[in-house]
């Protein structure tokens, strides 16, 4: 086997090896069933989701729930999760009592870190109760790991390049 292919192989494990733990995001990710598409002030959501050790097996977590905080910090709600059905999936009965920017996080027990879930905008009051809609999941497994994915290609492409620079030098 030459010597640039196996400096080939060994970039691309190094690459892998690299990437695996951006594909954990902390041991634990929390997916939803569903979210509504808009939030309104004083209505009352069940949310259903699941906690996933690795992003792939469910985890039973030994205390779940849904923090939400305002921005300004002067409002702090706990909404505790409740086993519902399968390990792993549990459901919380959430409602923001008033107008406003809330950042939120899923505390996905004692072992792993919470997960954040970013910021949402809660809408005034609806006239009449409606139901919420579904909208598209908040995380995408894989995104984390683009950075090292380029970064692996541009490693090996360069190392391609210097022993292509070599066989060249050697030759002439």
């Amino acid at each position: 086997m030459s010597r640039g292919i196996l400096t080939a192989i060994i970039a691309a494990l190094a690459l892998l090896a690299f990437s695996v733990p951006a594909l954990a995001k902390e041991g634990a990710v929390t997916k939803f069933d569903s979210l509504p598409t808009d939030w309104h002030a004083g209505q009352t959501y069940a949310l259903g989701y699941t906690i996933k050790m690795d992003g792939v097996e469910p985890y039973k977590a030994d205390r779940t729930e849904i923090i939400a905080n305002t921005i300004d910090g002067k409002t702090n709600l706990v909404f505790p999760g409740v086993a519902d059905g399968a390990p792993g999936h549990y459901v919380a009965q959430i409602n923001f009592p008033a107008v406003g920017t809330w950042h939120w996080k899923v505390i996905q027990g004692s072992y792993f870190a919470p997960f954040d879930l970013g910021t949402i905008s809660v809408l005034p009051a609806l006239p009449t109760s409606g139901g919420t809609a579904p909208s598209a999941p908040l995380t995408d497994a894989f995104a984390g790991a683009i950075p090292f994915l380029g970064a692996g290609a541009v490693a090996i492409a360069l190392i391609l390049a210097r022993t292509q620079r070599r066989r060249l030098m050697r030759t002439a």
